[in-house]
């Protein structure tokens, strides 16, 4: 059974776009279509929505669900994980202007050397989840822009952070990775599990903006079993926020 049902969709032009689902919402609320800054950096999960007030001085726009900390870039909530999720803030953000995506997130790990709380910068994702396939014809791989990750890297050995580069497996089911796809994808040279950026990617392309990725190591997966330890990633993750957040204004 091929997938999508119609796998040529990728070629074909959608029934409607988000630029007109803002236009619908902002009619009905009587009001313009609002402006979005340049950059954003995506976060997840509900935690932040407190957090984000508390260490950056800033205002919140929920009509666009954005932190603003600086004029021209803002933290988008992203309010639960997922590739289709995801890929809908990418799509209403890019129609409001947004040119630049950086995810910044948690992921697991594949190799025994990353451990909590190490910063990977991803290089390339698996498309093991569902929704890039609507985007673009089948793949692999779904690429992050290239002049955008380069910078990332640029800041982070200018700035004398460690951090890995490499590749991630984007799945949609967390809970159904498997030790046999933990030893593939481990032997090929995976760094990572998580469940948005190949989807992420595969959408800025298709909508010709930027989209980059920073994880911060979460938990680990091993063929013996799984080690939760977000507990020592949360520290790394708000220095990573920091971190993306200044890179991108500039």
């Amino acid at each position: 059974m091929p997938f999508p049902q119609l796998p040529a969709k990728h070629r074909w032009k959608p029934l409607f776009t988000a630029s007109d689902f803002q236009r619908y919402v902002a009619t009905r609320r009587g009001r313009s279509v609002p402006k979005a800054p340049d950059s954003v950096v995506m976060v997840f999960g509900s935690r932040w929505r407190a957090y984000l007030p508390r260490a950056y001085r800033g205002t919140f726009d929920p009509r666009i669900g954005i932190y603003r900390p600086r004029r021209n870039v803002g933290v988008v909530l992203v309010d639960g994980p997922g590739a289709p999720f995801a890929s809908i803030v990418v799509e209403e953000l890019a129609a409001l202007g947004v040119k630049r995506f950086v995810i910044v997130g948690l992921a697991g790990s594949l190799q025994q050397r990353l451990a909590p709380g190490s910063l990977v910068l991803c290089s390339k994702a698996i498309r093991d989840e569902g929704t890039s396939h609507h985007y673009h014809r089948p793949a692999l791989f779904a690429h992050p822009d290239r002049q955008l990750t380069q910078l990332l890297q640029d800041r982070l050995r200018r700035s004398g952070t460690s951090y890995v580069r490499g590749p991630s497996w984007t799945t949609d089911a967390i809970y159904r990775e498997t030790r046999q796809e933990i030893r593939r994808y481990r032997t090929a040279g995976v760094l990572t599990v998580e469940m948005e950026a190949a989807a992420v990617f595969a959408v800025a392309r298709r909508l010709r903006v930027k989209a980059a990725a920073l994880f911060v190591v979460s938990d680990l997966l091993v063929e013996t079993g799984w080690e939760p330890r977000f507990h020592d990633a949360r520290k790394p993750l708000r220095q990573t926020l920091r971190f993306a957040l200044s890179s991108l204004d500039s």
